[in-house]
Protein backbone atom coordinates (compact mmCIF):
# COMPACT_ATOMS: atom_id res chain seq x y z
CA UNK A 1 0.00 0.00 0.00
CA UNK A 2 2.72 2.44 0.86
CA UNK A 3 4.67 1.33 -2.15
CA UNK A 4 1.42 2.35 -4.33
CA UNK A 5 1.66 5.87 -2.49
CA UNK A 6 5.23 6.72 -3.66
CA UNK A 7 4.46 5.28 -6.80
CA UNK A 8 1.56 7.88 -7.51
CA UNK A 9 3.51 10.38 -5.81
CA UNK A 10 6.20 9.99 -7.91
CA UNK A 11 3.72 9.82 -11.03
CA UNK A 12 2.63 13.04 -10.16
CA UNK A 13 6.17 14.44 -9.75
CA UNK A 14 6.85 13.23 -12.70
CA UNK A 15 3.74 14.79 -14.28
CA UNK A 16 3.99 18.54 -13.06
CA UNK A 17 7.72 18.31 -14.33
CA UNK A 18 6.68 16.89 -17.66
CA UNK A 19 3.78 19.41 -17.72
CA UNK A 20 4.46 22.95 -16.07
CA UNK A 21 7.17 24.60 -18.20
CA UNK A 22 5.42 23.31 -21.34
CA UNK A 23 1.82 24.86 -20.00
CA UNK A 24 3.49 27.78 -18.52
CA UNK A 25 5.04 28.68 -22.05
CA UNK A 26 1.79 27.53 -24.09
CA UNK A 27 -0.50 29.94 -21.55
CA UNK A 28 2.13 32.47 -21.94
CA UNK A 29 1.93 32.57 -25.68
CA UNK A 30 -0.76 31.92 -25.81
CA UNK A 31 -2.06 35.33 -23.67
CA UNK A 32 0.79 37.34 -25.28
CA UNK A 33 -0.73 36.45 -28.72
CA UNK A 34 -4.26 37.15 -27.69
CA UNK A 35 -3.35 40.56 -26.31
CA UNK A 36 -1.27 41.53 -29.20
CA UNK A 37 -3.97 39.59 -31.74
CA UNK A 38 -6.51 41.97 -29.85
CA UNK A 39 -4.51 45.30 -30.15
CA UNK A 40 -3.65 44.59 -34.03
CA UNK A 41 -7.46 43.58 -34.67
CA UNK A 42 -8.33 47.19 -32.66
CA UNK A 43 -5.80 48.79 -34.48
CA UNK A 44 -6.90 47.59 -38.08
CA UNK A 45 -10.48 48.48 -37.54
CA UNK A 46 -9.77 51.44 -36.38
CA UNK A 47 -7.90 52.66 -39.46
CA UNK A 48 -10.32 50.83 -41.91
CA UNK A 49 -13.47 52.67 -40.26
CA UNK A 50 -11.78 56.08 -40.49
CA UNK A 51 -11.10 55.26 -44.16
CA UNK A 52 -14.76 54.13 -45.19
CA UNK A 53 -16.60 57.13 -43.19
CA UNK A 54 -13.74 59.38 -44.74
CA UNK A 55 -14.30 57.63 -48.47
CA UNK A 56 -18.02 58.15 -47.56
CA UNK A 57 -17.68 62.00 -46.49
CA UNK A 58 -16.02 62.46 -49.68
CA UNK A 59 -18.21 60.47 -52.11
CA UNK A 60 -21.40 62.11 -50.39
CA UNK A 61 -19.97 65.81 -50.97
CA UNK A 62 -19.23 65.00 -54.14
CA UNK A 63 -22.46 64.66 -55.01
CA UNK A 64 -23.55 67.67 -53.04
CA UNK A 65 -20.67 69.73 -54.84
CA UNK A 66 -23.69 69.78 -57.91
CA UNK A 67 -25.41 72.66 -55.63
CA UNK A 68 -22.41 74.82 -56.34
CA UNK A 69 -23.03 74.22 -60.15
CA UNK A 70 -26.81 75.63 -59.75
CA UNK A 71 -25.87 78.35 -57.50
CA UNK A 72 -23.73 80.02 -60.14
CA UNK A 73 -26.62 79.82 -62.55
CA UNK A 74 -29.62 80.12 -60.27
CA UNK A 75 -28.75 82.55 -57.96
CA UNK A 76 -25.56 84.77 -59.30
CA UNK A 77 -26.13 84.84 -63.35
CA UNK A 78 -28.70 87.46 -63.38
CA UNK A 79 -29.83 85.85 -66.96
CA UNK A 80 -30.80 82.93 -66.05
CA UNK A 81 -32.72 84.60 -62.45
CA UNK A 82 -34.72 86.48 -65.10
CA UNK A 83 -35.44 84.26 -67.18
CA UNK A 84 -37.02 81.61 -64.28
CA UNK A 85 -38.92 84.59 -62.33
CA UNK A 86 -40.41 85.59 -65.67
CA UNK A 87 -41.37 81.75 -66.57
CA UNK A 88 -42.62 80.98 -63.49
CA UNK A 89 -44.30 84.24 -63.02
CA UNK A 90 -46.34 84.10 -66.83
CA UNK A 91 -49.97 82.61 -67.04
CA UNK A 92 -49.69 81.61 -70.63
CA UNK A 93 -46.14 80.42 -71.88
CA UNK A 94 -45.73 82.06 -75.37
CA UNK A 95 -42.98 81.41 -77.97
CA UNK A 96 -40.47 83.45 -75.57
CA UNK A 97 -41.27 81.78 -72.22
CA UNK A 98 -40.68 78.32 -73.78
CA UNK A 99 -37.33 79.45 -75.24
CA UNK A 100 -36.64 80.18 -71.49
CA UNK A 101 -37.29 77.44 -70.27
CA UNK A 102 -35.23 75.54 -72.92
CA UNK A 103 -32.30 77.60 -71.30
CA UNK A 104 -33.50 76.45 -67.48
CA UNK A 105 -33.58 73.20 -68.78
CA UNK A 106 -30.45 72.78 -70.16
CA UNK A 107 -28.70 73.78 -67.04
CA UNK A 108 -30.40 71.31 -64.68
CA UNK A 109 -30.76 68.47 -66.88
CA UNK A 110 -27.18 68.24 -67.96
CA UNK A 111 -26.28 66.79 -63.86
CA UNK A 112 -29.50 64.92 -63.78
CA UNK A 113 -28.28 62.27 -67.23
CA UNK A 114 -24.94 62.67 -66.43
CA UNK A 115 -25.06 61.55 -62.37
CA UNK A 116 -27.02 58.26 -61.33
CA UNK A 117 -27.07 59.26 -57.92
CA UNK A 118 -29.01 62.37 -58.97
CA UNK A 119 -32.93 61.54 -59.17
CA UNK A 120 -33.90 65.31 -59.99
CA UNK A 121 -33.29 68.86 -59.46
CA UNK A 122 -36.21 71.49 -58.91
CA UNK A 123 -35.83 75.07 -58.71
CA UNK A 124 -38.60 77.10 -57.00
CA UNK A 125 -39.41 80.81 -57.21
CA UNK A 126 -42.25 81.84 -55.00
CA UNK A 127 -44.91 82.78 -57.66
CA UNK A 128 -48.87 82.97 -58.03
CA UNK A 129 -49.11 79.48 -59.58
CA UNK A 130 -47.43 77.34 -57.54
CA UNK A 131 -45.47 76.22 -59.88
CA UNK A 132 -41.59 74.33 -59.59
CA UNK A 133 -39.18 73.70 -62.63
CA UNK A 134 -38.66 70.04 -62.33
CA UNK A 135 -35.28 68.07 -64.39
CA UNK A 136 -36.19 65.59 -67.42
CA UNK A 137 -40.11 66.88 -67.60
CA UNK A 138 -41.78 67.16 -70.61
CA UNK A 139 -43.05 70.54 -70.61
CA UNK A 140 -40.34 71.89 -67.81
CA UNK A 141 -42.94 73.00 -65.14
CA UNK A 142 -45.05 71.47 -62.62
CA UNK A 143 -47.44 72.40 -60.24
CA UNK A 144 -46.70 72.00 -56.25
CA UNK A 145 -49.83 69.27 -55.80
CA UNK A 146 -48.02 67.14 -58.00
CA UNK A 147 -44.87 66.83 -55.25
CA UNK A 148 -46.20 68.70 -52.08
CA UNK A 149 -44.15 67.57 -49.27
CA UNK A 150 -40.59 69.57 -50.10
CA UNK A 151 -43.28 72.78 -50.11
CA UNK A 152 -44.08 72.57 -46.07
CA UNK A 153 -40.18 71.54 -45.37
CA UNK A 154 -39.34 74.83 -47.64
CA UNK A 155 -42.11 76.97 -45.31
CA UNK A 156 -40.76 75.65 -42.15
CA UNK A 157 -36.81 76.53 -42.60
CA UNK A 158 -36.65 79.67 -45.14
CA UNK A 159 -36.39 81.68 -42.61
CA UNK A 160 -34.05 79.86 -40.79
CA UNK A 161 -31.48 77.51 -42.29
CA UNK A 162 -29.52 78.14 -45.45
CA UNK A 163 -29.24 74.78 -46.25
CA UNK A 164 -30.93 71.50 -45.09
CA UNK A 165 -31.69 67.73 -46.22
CA UNK A 166 -34.34 64.93 -45.12
CA UNK A 167 -35.22 61.94 -46.24
CA UNK A 168 -38.48 61.73 -48.66
CA UNK A 169 -40.63 58.70 -50.38
CA UNK A 170 -42.79 60.16 -53.72
CA UNK A 171 -45.94 59.33 -53.32
CA UNK A 172 -47.06 58.71 -56.88
CA UNK A 173 -43.80 56.43 -57.80
CA UNK A 174 -42.51 55.32 -54.54
CA UNK A 175 -39.00 56.29 -54.99
CA UNK A 176 -36.85 56.74 -51.98
CA UNK A 177 -35.04 60.25 -52.26
CA UNK A 178 -32.57 62.34 -49.98
CA UNK A 179 -33.68 65.99 -50.15
CA UNK A 180 -30.77 68.50 -50.18
CA UNK A 181 -32.25 72.20 -49.68
CA UNK A 182 -30.10 75.25 -50.67
CA UNK A 183 -31.40 79.01 -49.98
CA UNK A 184 -30.91 81.06 -53.21
CA UNK A 185 -31.72 85.10 -52.64
CA UNK A 186 -35.15 86.56 -53.10
CA UNK A 187 -36.38 83.90 -51.37
CA UNK A 188 -35.60 80.98 -54.13
CA UNK A 189 -34.54 77.25 -53.63
CA UNK A 190 -32.56 74.55 -55.12
CA UNK A 191 -33.57 71.16 -54.38
CA UNK A 192 -31.15 68.23 -55.03
CA UNK A 193 -32.99 65.13 -54.84
CA UNK A 194 -30.28 61.82 -54.70
CA UNK A 195 -31.21 58.91 -55.40
CA UNK A 196 -31.60 56.94 -51.83
CA UNK A 197 -31.09 53.45 -53.20
CA UNK A 198 -28.24 53.99 -55.21
CA UNK A 199 -26.57 55.58 -52.39
CA UNK A 200 -27.70 52.92 -50.22
CA UNK A 201 -25.77 50.21 -52.44
CA UNK A 202 -22.23 52.60 -52.38
CA UNK A 203 -22.58 52.04 -48.55
CA UNK A 204 -23.11 48.39 -48.54
CA UNK A 205 -20.22 48.05 -50.77
CA UNK A 206 -17.83 50.17 -48.71
CA UNK A 207 -18.61 47.87 -45.41
CA UNK A 208 -15.83 45.88 -44.21
CA UNK A 209 -18.29 43.30 -42.25
CA UNK A 210 -21.73 42.25 -43.33
CA UNK A 211 -22.87 42.73 -39.54
CA UNK A 212 -21.47 45.95 -39.96
CA UNK A 213 -24.37 49.23 -39.99
CA UNK A 214 -23.18 52.37 -41.53
CA UNK A 215 -24.95 55.91 -41.05
CA UNK A 216 -25.90 59.51 -42.57
CA UNK A 217 -27.42 62.03 -40.25
CA UNK A 218 -28.43 65.17 -40.90
CA UNK A 219 -27.77 68.51 -39.04
CA UNK A 220 -30.78 67.64 -36.75
CA UNK A 221 -29.86 64.01 -36.10
CA UNK A 222 -31.80 62.59 -38.53
CA UNK A 223 -30.70 59.33 -40.39
CA UNK A 224 -31.28 60.14 -43.83
CA UNK A 225 -29.59 56.72 -45.15
CA UNK A 226 -28.58 52.97 -43.38
CA UNK A 227 -27.62 50.21 -44.47
CA UNK A 228 -26.92 47.17 -41.93
CA UNK A 229 -29.11 44.90 -39.40
CA UNK A 230 -29.43 47.79 -36.39
CA UNK A 231 -31.21 50.74 -35.89
CA UNK A 232 -28.96 54.02 -34.60
CA UNK A 233 -30.35 53.76 -31.12
CA UNK A 234 -29.17 49.88 -31.04
CA UNK A 235 -25.61 50.64 -32.67
CA UNK A 236 -24.79 53.21 -29.62
CA UNK A 237 -26.11 50.24 -27.23
CA UNK A 238 -23.28 48.29 -25.57
CA UNK A 239 -22.91 45.78 -27.65
CA UNK A 240 -21.21 47.91 -31.02
CA UNK A 241 -18.38 50.03 -31.28
CA UNK A 242 -19.55 53.21 -33.05
CA UNK A 243 -17.32 55.15 -35.09
CA UNK A 244 -18.17 59.07 -36.24
CA UNK A 245 -17.27 61.69 -38.47
CA UNK A 246 -18.82 65.31 -39.27
CA UNK A 247 -18.87 67.12 -42.65
CA UNK A 248 -18.12 71.04 -41.87
CA UNK A 249 -19.78 72.38 -44.97
CA UNK A 250 -22.96 70.35 -45.05
CA UNK A 251 -23.30 69.45 -41.46
CA UNK A 252 -23.79 65.72 -42.32
CA UNK A 253 -22.62 63.30 -39.83
CA UNK A 254 -21.36 59.83 -40.86
CA UNK A 255 -21.59 57.15 -38.26
CA UNK A 256 -20.30 53.41 -38.62
CA UNK A 257 -21.37 51.01 -35.79
CA UNK A 258 -19.45 47.50 -35.59
CA UNK A 259 -20.85 44.36 -33.42
CA UNK A 260 -18.04 44.07 -30.20
CA UNK A 261 -17.83 40.59 -31.34
CA UNK A 262 -15.44 41.26 -34.18
CA UNK A 263 -13.11 42.43 -31.98
CA UNK A 264 -12.82 39.49 -30.19
CA UNK A 265 -12.77 36.98 -33.33
CA UNK A 266 -9.28 36.85 -33.73
CA UNK A 267 -8.44 36.81 -29.86
CA UNK A 268 -11.05 34.56 -29.00
CA UNK A 269 -9.55 32.17 -31.80
CA UNK A 270 -6.04 31.81 -30.17
CA UNK A 271 -7.87 30.82 -27.07
CA UNK A 272 -9.20 28.07 -28.88
CA UNK A 273 -6.18 26.93 -30.25
CA UNK A 274 -4.37 27.39 -27.08
CA UNK A 275 -6.74 25.42 -25.14
CA UNK A 276 -6.70 22.56 -27.61
CA UNK A 277 -2.72 23.05 -27.25
CA UNK A 278 -2.99 22.52 -23.83
CA UNK A 279 -5.30 19.74 -24.06
CA UNK A 280 -2.92 17.74 -26.27
CA UNK A 281 0.22 18.59 -24.06
CA UNK A 282 -1.53 17.38 -21.00
CA UNK A 283 -2.26 14.46 -22.98
CA UNK A 284 1.19 13.73 -23.93
CA UNK A 285 2.67 14.88 -20.25
CA UNK A 286 0.51 12.20 -19.09
CA UNK A 287 1.28 9.62 -21.39
CA UNK A 288 5.17 10.53 -21.11
CA UNK A 289 4.55 10.65 -17.11
CA UNK A 290 3.23 7.26 -16.69
CA UNK A 291 6.14 5.57 -19.33
CA UNK A 292 8.90 7.40 -16.97
CA UNK A 293 6.79 5.72 -13.86
CA UNK A 294 7.29 2.73 -15.24
CA UNK A 295 10.44 2.76 -16.40
CA UNK A 296 11.90 4.14 -13.24
CA UNK A 297 10.08 1.53 -11.09
CA UNK A 298 11.09 -1.37 -12.74
CA UNK A 299 14.68 0.03 -11.98
CA UNK A 300 13.52 0.45 -8.48
CA UNK A 301 11.49 -3.03 -7.97
CA UNK A 302 15.12 -4.77 -9.53
CA UNK A 303 17.24 -3.45 -6.87
CA UNK A 304 14.77 -4.18 -4.37
CA UNK A 305 14.92 -8.03 -5.20
CA UNK A 306 18.87 -7.88 -5.32
CA UNK A 307 18.22 -5.74 -1.60
CA UNK A 308 16.06 -8.66 -0.48
CA UNK A 309 17.92 -11.74 -2.05
CA UNK A 310 21.19 -10.49 -0.15
CA UNK A 311 19.23 -9.66 3.35
CA UNK A 312 17.93 -13.87 3.17
CA UNK A 313 21.75 -14.68 1.87
CA UNK A 314 20.44 -16.14 -1.70
CA UNK A 315 23.58 -15.25 -4.66
CA UNK A 316 22.68 -12.37 -5.36
CA UNK A 317 24.69 -13.11 -8.80
CA UNK A 318 21.16 -14.96 -10.38
CA UNK A 319 19.39 -10.92 -10.05
CA UNK A 320 21.68 -9.56 -12.82
CA UNK A 321 21.36 -5.65 -13.09
CA UNK A 322 19.87 -5.33 -17.02
CA UNK A 323 21.10 -2.86 -19.78
CA UNK A 324 19.22 0.09 -19.17
CA UNK A 325 18.95 3.47 -21.99
CA UNK A 326 18.60 5.69 -18.52
CA UNK A 327 22.25 5.73 -18.03
CA UNK A 328 22.36 7.60 -14.54
CA UNK A 329 20.04 4.69 -13.20
CA UNK A 330 22.20 2.00 -14.56
CA UNK A 331 25.05 3.25 -12.95
CA UNK A 332 23.70 4.16 -9.67
CA UNK A 333 21.85 0.30 -9.71
CA UNK A 334 25.11 -1.06 -10.66
CA UNK A 335 26.98 0.93 -7.88
CA UNK A 336 25.00 -0.72 -5.27
CA UNK A 337 25.10 -3.99 -6.46
CA UNK A 338 28.90 -3.52 -6.10
CA UNK A 339 28.62 -2.35 -2.28
CA UNK A 340 26.20 -5.38 -1.40
CA UNK A 341 28.37 -7.65 -2.81
CA UNK A 342 31.23 -6.31 -1.05
CA UNK A 343 29.11 -6.14 1.98
CA UNK A 344 27.83 -10.04 1.24
CA UNK A 345 31.57 -11.13 0.90
CA UNK A 346 32.59 -9.31 4.40
CA UNK A 347 29.92 -10.92 6.21
CA UNK A 348 30.22 -14.15 4.56
CA UNK A 349 34.16 -13.81 5.82
CA UNK A 350 33.28 -13.00 9.06
CA UNK A 351 31.09 -16.13 9.68
CA UNK A 352 34.01 -18.14 9.19
CA UNK A 353 36.89 -16.49 10.93
CA UNK A 354 37.37 -16.69 14.73
CA UNK A 355 36.74 -13.47 16.68
CA UNK A 356 40.40 -12.00 16.89
CA UNK A 357 40.14 -12.06 13.02
CA UNK A 358 36.62 -10.88 13.31
CA UNK A 359 37.80 -7.52 15.38
CA UNK A 360 41.32 -7.28 12.89
CA UNK A 361 38.68 -6.93 9.93
CA UNK A 362 36.23 -4.76 12.01
CA UNK A 363 39.38 -2.34 12.47
CA UNK A 364 40.15 -2.49 9.19
CA UNK A 365 36.66 -1.68 7.72
CA UNK A 366 36.67 1.19 9.51
CA UNK A 367 39.71 2.13 6.97
CA UNK A 368 38.27 1.03 4.09
CA UNK A 369 34.64 2.03 3.74
CA UNK A 370 35.79 5.51 3.20
CA UNK A 371 38.40 5.15 0.59
CA UNK A 372 35.58 2.66 -0.68
CA UNK A 373 33.42 5.93 -1.36
CA UNK A 374 35.97 7.83 -2.31
CA UNK A 375 36.68 5.32 -4.80
CA UNK A 376 33.59 5.08 -5.89
CA UNK A 377 32.93 8.78 -6.14
CA UNK A 378 36.07 8.79 -8.52
CA UNK A 379 34.35 5.97 -10.79
CA UNK A 380 30.99 7.79 -11.06
CA UNK A 381 32.52 10.63 -12.04
CA UNK A 382 34.55 9.47 -14.71
CA UNK A 383 31.57 6.64 -15.86
CA UNK A 384 29.72 10.13 -16.34
CA UNK A 385 31.60 11.88 -18.22
CA UNK A 386 31.84 8.51 -20.57
CA UNK A 387 28.23 8.25 -20.50
CA UNK A 388 27.47 12.25 -21.65
CA UNK A 389 31.27 12.85 -23.71
CA UNK A 390 31.84 16.02 -21.74
CA UNK A 391 32.28 17.43 -17.93
CA UNK A 392 28.48 18.19 -16.55
CA UNK A 393 27.37 19.56 -13.21
CA UNK A 394 27.68 16.06 -11.40
CA UNK A 395 31.05 15.72 -11.97
CA UNK A 396 31.84 19.39 -10.69
CA UNK A 397 29.36 18.10 -7.59
CA UNK A 398 31.32 14.83 -7.17
CA UNK A 399 35.14 16.29 -7.17
CA UNK A 400 33.68 18.91 -4.73
CA UNK A 401 32.21 16.00 -2.49
CA UNK A 402 35.78 14.30 -3.01
CA UNK A 403 37.28 17.05 -1.84
CA UNK A 404 35.06 17.46 1.51
CA UNK A 405 35.58 13.49 2.19
CA UNK A 406 39.87 14.00 2.02
CA UNK A 407 39.21 16.31 4.48
CA UNK A 408 36.89 14.88 6.89
CA UNK A 409 39.11 11.68 6.51
CA UNK A 410 42.23 13.05 7.50
CA UNK A 411 42.85 12.63 11.64
CA UNK A 412 44.39 16.21 12.10
CA UNK A 413 41.45 17.92 13.98
CA UNK A 414 43.26 21.35 12.99
CA UNK A 415 43.54 22.97 9.35
CA UNK A 416 44.33 26.07 7.88
CA UNK A 417 41.98 28.78 7.30
CA UNK A 418 43.12 28.94 3.71
CA UNK A 419 42.08 24.87 3.75
CA UNK A 420 39.16 25.68 5.34
CA UNK A 421 37.83 28.45 3.16
CA UNK A 422 38.40 26.20 0.36
CA UNK A 423 36.07 23.28 1.69
CA UNK A 424 33.50 25.41 2.59
CA UNK A 425 33.73 26.97 -1.04
CA UNK A 426 33.21 23.15 -2.25
CA UNK A 427 29.91 22.78 -0.13
CA UNK A 428 28.65 26.63 -1.35
CA UNK A 429 28.80 25.14 -4.99
CA UNK A 430 27.09 21.98 -4.51
CA UNK A 431 24.68 24.26 -2.34
CA UNK A 432 24.43 26.22 -5.59
CA UNK A 433 23.58 23.22 -7.89
CA UNK A 434 20.84 22.39 -5.33
CA UNK A 435 19.19 25.81 -5.40
CA UNK A 436 20.25 27.45 -8.34
CA UNK A 437 20.82 31.10 -7.72
CA UNK A 438 19.29 31.60 -4.14
CA UNK A 439 21.97 33.10 -2.78
CA UNK A 440 25.26 35.15 -2.81
CA UNK A 441 28.22 34.17 -0.16
CA UNK A 442 31.09 37.25 -0.47
CA UNK A 443 34.19 36.51 1.06
CA UNK A 444 36.22 39.56 3.64
CA UNK A 445 39.37 38.70 4.57
CA UNK A 446 42.98 39.47 4.73
CA UNK A 447 45.51 37.23 3.16
CA UNK A 448 47.86 37.06 6.41
CA UNK A 449 44.96 35.47 7.89
CA UNK A 450 45.16 32.34 5.68
CA UNK A 451 48.30 30.48 7.37
CA UNK A 452 46.28 30.57 10.88
CA UNK A 453 45.08 27.15 12.39
CA UNK A 454 41.43 26.70 13.40
CA UNK A 455 39.45 23.83 14.51
CA UNK A 456 38.23 21.75 10.91
CA UNK A 457 34.02 22.50 9.98
CA UNK A 458 33.61 25.88 11.68
CA UNK A 459 32.85 27.54 8.86
CA UNK A 460 30.59 25.34 7.18
CA UNK A 461 27.92 24.71 9.79
CA UNK A 462 27.47 28.58 10.48
CA UNK A 463 26.72 28.41 6.25
CA UNK A 464 24.16 25.64 6.21
CA UNK A 465 22.48 27.54 9.28
CA UNK A 466 22.11 30.71 7.22
CA UNK A 467 21.12 29.15 3.86
CA UNK A 468 18.56 26.55 6.02
CA UNK A 469 17.14 29.06 8.74
CA UNK A 470 17.62 32.35 6.96
CA UNK A 471 17.40 32.61 3.13
CA UNK A 472 15.49 29.50 2.37
CA UNK A 473 12.80 30.89 4.84
CA UNK A 474 12.96 34.59 3.18
CA UNK A 475 10.37 35.06 0.61
CA UNK A 476 11.78 37.09 -2.80
CA UNK A 477 14.96 38.28 -3.65
CA UNK A 478 18.39 36.56 -3.90
CA UNK A 479 19.90 36.07 -0.28
CA UNK A 480 23.52 37.49 0.74
CA UNK A 481 25.70 35.86 3.14
CA UNK A 482 28.59 37.55 4.37
CA UNK A 483 31.87 35.55 6.15
CA UNK A 484 33.84 38.55 7.25
CA UNK A 485 37.05 37.16 8.53
CA UNK A 486 40.06 39.43 10.66
CA UNK A 487 42.28 39.54 13.41
CA UNK A 488 41.74 41.72 16.51
CA UNK A 489 44.62 41.88 18.93
CA UNK A 490 45.06 37.96 19.85
CA UNK A 491 42.05 36.94 18.80
CA UNK A 492 40.67 35.46 15.60
CA UNK A 493 36.88 36.90 14.77
CA UNK A 494 35.05 34.81 12.11
CA UNK A 495 31.24 36.95 11.55
CA UNK A 496 29.05 35.25 9.38
CA UNK A 497 26.22 37.52 8.15
CA UNK A 498 22.62 36.58 6.41
CA UNK A 499 20.06 38.90 4.78
CA UNK A 500 17.22 35.87 5.36
CA UNK A 501 14.28 35.93 7.49
CA UNK A 502 15.93 36.49 11.05
CA UNK A 503 15.22 34.66 14.04
CA UNK A 504 12.09 35.74 16.69
CA UNK A 505 12.58 37.43 19.71
CA UNK A 506 11.27 34.51 21.97
CA UNK A 507 13.62 32.05 19.83
CA UNK A 508 16.45 34.01 19.95
CA UNK A 509 16.28 34.19 23.44
CA UNK A 510 16.14 30.35 23.81
CA UNK A 511 18.99 29.99 21.38
CA UNK A 512 21.68 32.44 23.32
CA UNK A 513 20.71 30.61 26.91
CA UNK A 514 21.29 27.21 24.81
CA UNK A 515 25.12 27.93 24.25
CA UNK A 516 25.32 29.55 27.48
CA UNK A 517 24.11 26.48 29.10
CA UNK A 518 25.99 24.08 26.84
CA UNK A 519 22.18 21.88 25.97
CA UNK A 520 21.46 20.76 22.06
CA UNK A 521 18.61 22.61 21.11
CA UNK A 522 15.78 21.12 18.75
CA UNK A 523 16.66 23.60 15.79
CA UNK A 524 20.14 24.73 14.51
CA UNK A 525 22.04 21.79 15.41
CA UNK A 526 24.70 23.33 13.73
CA UNK A 527 25.41 26.20 15.97
CA UNK A 528 25.20 24.02 18.91
CA UNK A 529 27.59 21.26 17.82
CA UNK A 530 29.63 24.18 16.64
CA UNK A 531 30.17 25.84 19.60
CA UNK A 532 30.38 22.74 21.97
CA UNK A 533 33.78 21.90 19.85
CA UNK A 534 35.13 25.43 19.93
CA UNK A 535 34.94 25.28 23.72
CA UNK A 536 36.32 21.83 24.06
CA UNK A 537 39.41 22.91 21.67
CA UNK A 538 39.92 26.65 22.94
CA UNK A 539 37.90 26.77 26.64
CA UNK A 540 35.54 29.16 27.91
CA UNK A 541 37.87 32.12 26.11
CA UNK A 542 36.17 31.13 23.15
CA UNK A 543 33.30 32.69 22.52
CA UNK A 544 29.90 32.41 19.58
CA UNK A 545 27.53 35.35 19.61
CA UNK A 546 24.51 35.56 17.80
CA UNK A 547 22.04 38.82 16.84
CA UNK A 548 19.18 38.84 14.64
CA UNK A 549 15.53 40.80 13.93
CA UNK A 550 12.54 38.94 12.30
CA UNK A 551 12.86 40.28 8.66
CA UNK A 552 16.44 41.68 8.30
CA UNK A 553 18.88 38.63 8.80
CA UNK A 554 21.17 37.10 11.29
CA UNK A 555 24.75 37.94 12.54
CA UNK A 556 26.98 34.96 14.30
CA UNK A 557 30.10 35.91 15.51
CA UNK A 558 32.85 33.28 16.21
CA UNK A 559 35.58 34.81 18.95
CA UNK A 560 39.13 32.14 18.81
CA UNK A 561 41.95 33.23 21.07
CA UNK A 562 45.08 32.57 19.26
CA UNK A 563 49.06 31.85 20.82
CA UNK A 564 51.87 33.99 18.67
CA UNK A 565 53.03 30.94 17.18
CA UNK A 566 50.31 28.93 16.03
CA UNK A 567 50.67 30.95 12.75
CA UNK A 568 54.12 29.06 12.40
CA UNK A 569 52.98 25.83 13.81
CA UNK A 570 50.28 25.66 11.11
CA UNK A 571 52.52 25.44 8.28
CA UNK A 572 54.04 22.83 9.81
CA UNK A 573 51.59 20.92 11.38
CA UNK A 574 48.32 20.75 8.88
CA UNK A 575 48.19 18.65 5.56
CA UNK A 576 47.33 19.36 2.05
CA UNK A 577 44.05 18.72 0.23
CA UNK A 578 46.38 17.89 -3.15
Amino acid sequence: MRQRFYKHKYFYNMLIKFLLPVLLSITVVGGVGTAVGYSYLKTELDQTNQKLLQSTLYSTELMLSELDSLMLAFDINPGIINKCYHVLNTESLGYQEHQDLTTIETFINAPVNARQYIDSIYIYYPNPYNRFIRSNNRGGMLGIGIDEGWLESYQVHKDKDKTWSERRRLGTTGRDLITVYQMMDYDGVILLNLDARYMKELLDSAKVFSNQSVFICSQNGDVLLQTGPVSLEEAHGKDSVVYSMDSERYQWSYQSAIPKIEFYRLPLLIVRYTFVCILLVTFLGILLAYAATRLSYRNFETLQELMEAAREGKDIHEYEVKESSDYFAYITRQMIQNFIEQDFLRVQLSERKYKLRATELLAMQSQMNPHFLYNTLETVNWKIMEQTGKRTAANDMLEDLSEILVYSLDEREQATLEQEIHVTECYIKILKERYGELFLVEWSYEEEVLAIPVVKFVLQPLLENAVNHGIREKEGGTGRIRIKIFVKGEKLHIHVVDNGAGIEKEKLTRLRKGLEEGRLGDSHIGIFNTNKRLQLAYGESCQMKITSRKGEGTVVMLVIPMSRNEVETAKNDTFSLN
